[in-house]
């Protein structure tokens, strides 16, 4: 994309991806990105010079001095900053009307589509900043009946992985990896009306029998051994007020050749936490997928298996955010300027899965496990 150029035919077609210059000039003045026409004429050149910084990869230097050869901007570097700082907000804000824009959704495979509305899958990315500075971490949410990003977000690696930390709608069955199963997530993402569908270990939660009675790892693992198991258990904290949530339990066998690589994995973790010994349920699960499902008994084992597929789909969006876009090469210390740079090659992100043709997207099933 061309954009020094003020009728590139690609620029043009990402402003009319955007609404139009009225709702471009509507949206950077509601945020207070362009209030006045001065060293910058319009929105869509402020635009064009945050996208310059942004995904066209220009230092301010570089890009002040070509925004004034082109006829864009007459901007010092410092003053370059200072607008592109503040317009990170009015990026965000582009960003969020793209996520809310309705998709014709696809089919998922036959063995878990039946009944389901909305599968999305959750999972997030560190990015890291330049020497000492804050690093930060994009959370992202992949509709996988649209094959598209549905939720978005930039926080500092301060923020952890959390399921309720972007909006979700009712009915939609959330998938995540084994990073996610926190207590107080769980509870407010079922208290939104969501489903959910967690990766875990056996030492992830306190988990317990309905009765109340600790689980037995080793035993559980010796009965999936033969097929898998499906039980009722309660998730607890420890200690503070917590309503135990009652969720099921699913535990599959992997294939024998995946079998060895997993306990070999654990061996390593448990090594990299200069632990000694290594506990037995560890080396037992490590046997097995274990999920946690609020999904109801009509949701077989092997749904589960074919929706947890699945969350290679985020996998991938990442791969294509950080290969393609290069969002992992952020070159900015500054938090606002930082923010402007990250949201801009969203927004980049989000327009380029308008132009991909359907049909040369992965299929959700032929993924990998």
């Amino acid at each position: 994309m061309d954009l020094r150029s003020s009728d590139s035919p690609d620029f043009e077609r990402l402003i009319a991806s955007l609404g139009g210059d009225e709702a471009l000039v509507a949206s950077a003045r509601a945020t207070g990105a362009f209030l006045r026409a001065r060293a910058v004429k319009s929105p869509r050149d402020l635009l064009r010079l945050v996208l310059m910084y942004g995904p066209g990869g220009l230092s301010l230097r570089t890009e002040a001095a070509m925004a004034a050869e082109a006829g864009i901007s007459d901007l010092s570097n410092v003053a370059l900053l200072n607008r592109i700082r503040g317009a990170a907000g009015w990026l965000e804000t582009l960003c969020a009307a793209l996520l809310n824009r309705t998709t014709a959704p696809r089919e998922l495979p036959a063995a878990a589509s039946q009944g389901l509305r909305s599968v999305n899958i959750i999972d997030a990315s560190v990015i890291e900043a330049p020497g000492r500075a804050m690093n930060w971490r994009l959370h992202l949410s992949w509709d996988a009946r649209c094959e598209r990003i549905a939720a978005a977000r930039f926080t500092t690696v301060k923020a952890g992985e959390r399921l309720d930390l972007l909006d979700t709608e009712p009915d939609q069955v959330i998938v995540a990896d084994r990073g996610y199963p926190q207590p107080n997530g769980l509870a407010n993402l079922l208290a939104r009306g969501s489903e959910v569908l967690v990766r875990i270990t056996w030492n992830s939660l306190c988990l317990t029998n309905p009765d109340g009675t600790p689980l037995d790892w080793l035993a559980l693992c010796e009965t999936a051994r033969d097929g898998g198991l499906e039980t009722p258990v309660l998730v607890r904290k420890p200690r503070g007020r917590f309503e135990p949530l009652p969720l099921r339990l699913v535990m599959i066998p992997k294939p024998a050749e995946l079998t060895e690589p997993g306990r070999a994995r654990a061996k390593r973790e448990n090594a990299r936490g200069q632990r000694r010994t290594i506990d037995p349920r560890t080396l037992a699960c490590a046997e097995h997928l274990i999920v946690l499902t609020s999904l109801p008994e009509t949701v077989t084992a092997e749904r589960i298996l074919t929706l947890y597929r699945l969350r290679w789909q985020v996998e991938l969006a990442f791969k294509r955010m950080k290969s393609l876009l290069h969002i992992d090469r952020l070159p900015a210390k500054d938090p606002d300027l930082a923010k402007a740079w990250l949201y801009a090659h969203l927004l980049i992100a989000l327009i380029a899965e308008d132009y991909i043709a359907p049909d040369d997207a992965l299929p959700p099933d032929a993924l990998p496990p």
